[in-house]
């Protein structure tokens, strides 16, 4: 779910690290999605996460206030890819290590370079989740909850709300369906929802 962004952007100016925890978890996953759409390589995707969240706590006094977390991590996780993409020594790393040929290389970065990440289109996209939920019923909302956005696996969600795992499915299962078509227009920042 969306999060006051000045109250965690505020604690985490101020060198808090549990804050930067809570960021960390909020987006880690989220950002690997985006990523790894557009280098699908688990380790290198995962080392463009680490580097771009490391920007976030090295650049933590630079930030406004009003900061988009979102936009601010995905932008700087896409410039990461970008420069990645760009460069001579990487690709060649990349021939080595996968199937990835010099046209999708080309095609990606020509995504990445029209992917809009600004604040806008960062917060039409945390309404049109905080609209969805609302349309879910109550159970389902809070099992979609613990699932996506907690982070949760199924027997966890299932003991804490005292259903069966295979209602938690369900739940899961109906509520992606509603996701799928509310947000058909936003992939790949919103992969992380449509992933077990």
């Amino acid at each position: 779910m969306v999060v006051q962004n000045e109250h965690l952007i505020e604690r985490l100016q101020n060198g808090d690290e549990s804050t930067f925890e809570v960021i960390y978890k909020m987006y880690a996953s989220r950002l690997y999605y985006l990523v790894y759409e557009y280098i699908p390589q688990k380790d290198i995707a995962e080392n463009i996460v680490q580097e771009t969240l490391m920007v976030l706590w090295n650049k933590k006094k630079e930030l406004a206030g009003n900061t988009n977390l979102g936009a601010y991590l995905f932008t700087v996780a896409k410039n990461n890819c970008l420069y990645k993409l760009r460069n001579r020594r990487f690709q060649e790393k990349i021939f080595i290590s996968s199937d990835t040929s010099r046209l999708e290389i080309k095609m990606n970065t020509g995504a990445l370079e029209t992917l809009n990440t600004s604040q806008l289109i960062m917060e039409e996209i945390e309404q049109i989740i905080e609209r969805t939920m609302d349309q879910l019923s109550p159970q389902c909302r809070a099992v979609f909850n613990l699932s996506r956005f907690e982070e949760k696996k199924n027997k966890e969600i299932a003991e804490e709300l005292n259903i069966s795992v295979k209602a938690v499915e369900g739940h899961i299962t109906k509520a992606l369906k509603v996701f799928r078509v509310a947000l058909k227009d936003y992939l790949p920042f919103v992969a992380f929802i449509f992933v077990s």
